[in-house]
């Protein structure tokens, strides 16, 4: 019963973090946007928006994997942030996620693909990306460590000049 009751207040600890870590207010950024996030989120800067400078999206923990695509004859390492740690940022409800890019090209990623720990890139082989290089922002899947990730309809998820997120 003590073990129980142990389960459940731990349960409740990390529920109650999850969403005071959400509740807290974003700051405006303090460089250029990068990222504007709409749609069904919690946390906001912005009219019914969140928007990201590079410093605020870093400030969400990086990470980096070594992935072959679609679009590189050779494996590329890439760094950026958790896609799931932006979202969780601003509290973002919904089950899927319109990715739009600076061409307005546009692709709807099913919530479920976060399974997979898809990257916002901001660098690739260590150079920041830039417009010209897909930049500044690019949604990447370690494709090589899922053989499912292979497919087109992922392959089409791959946004290259990210500029905005919409939670449906």
């Amino acid at each position: 019963m003590q073990r129980m009751a142990q389960f459940i207040l731990a349960s409740l600890m990390v529920a109650w973090a999850t969403l005071a870590g959400a509740a807290e207010t974003l700051p405006a950024p303090a460089g250029p946007v990068l990222l504007t996030i709409s749609g069904k989120v919690a946390v906001t800067n912005a009219a019914g928006q969140a928007q990201f400078d590079r410093e605020m999206l870093l400030s969400l923990g990086q990470q980096s994997f070594t992935t072959g695509s679609a679009v590189a004859d050779k494996p590329q390492l890439f760094e950026g942030v958790p896609l799931k740690a932006i979202l969780d940022r601003v509290g973002a409800g919904g089950t899927a996620i319109r990715a739009s890019a600076l061409n307005d090209y546009e692709v709807v990623i099913p919530r479920d693909d976060l399974r997979f720990g898809p990257l916002v890139a901001l660098k690739a082989d260590g150079q920041l990306l830039k417009l010209r290089d897909k930049g500044p922002l690019w949604i990447v899947y370690p494709r090589d460590d899922h053989q499912e990730l292979t497919d087109m309809r992922y392959d089409s998820r791959w946004v290259w000049q990210l500029n905005r997120l919409h939670i449906e």
